[in-house]
């Protein structure tokens, strides 16, 4: 104990620095670490969903759009899934051209409500069940909520 007297009484000046140095070192490292973790732990959209239980989509209206989409005679499969309030809706064809496919895409939008139009954004994918070298095909589309066209990729249209 002697010892620590004796350093401290030597070195006082040295030794108050040290300890405001240390607690400085301690609360930058806290602060540091809650700017980086706590961002992980918000709403993976922030604040993007808001309004989403107005207008819900759930399993049974999903299957409702699926049926009406696989109503046409060149639709094979539909897959809609929904992730935050973008709606990706994926057709695969048994044939067709492109100008129908797009045909089907713009036929889909009136299966949407007015309320759903105005909030979700829609996705589409078009692709040919058996693809032979088509090479139109893939083709996608893209509507925000708030247009009321759908904008395709850039493809050519030759047949």
């Amino acid at each position: 104990m002697e010892k620590l007297k004796g350093f401290y009484k030597s070195n006082r000046n040295f030794v108050i620095m040290m300890g405001i140095s240390s607690i400085c070192l301690i609360i930058i490292i806290l602060l540091v670490g809650i700017y980086f973790f706590g961002q992980t732990t918000g709403d993976h959209y922030g604040n993007r969903l808001t309004g989403i239980e107005n207008v819900p989509i759930d399993s049974d209206r999903i299957e409702e759009i699926e049926t009406a989409i696989m109503k046409n005679e060149i639709v094979d499969q539909v897959s809609i899934r929904l992730r935050g309030k973008i709606v990706h809706i994926n057709v695969w064809l048994s044939g067709g051209s492109v100008a129908e496919a797009q045909a089907i895409g713009t036929k889909t939008l009136e299966v949407f409500s007015d309320d759903e139009n105005a909030f979700y954004d829609l996705s589409f994918s078009f692709d040919l069940t058996d693809r032979p070298d088509v090479s139109q095909f893939p083709i996608q589309g893209y509507i925000k909520s708030d247009n009321s066209v759908i904008s395709w990729t850039n493809i050519s249209e030759e047949e």
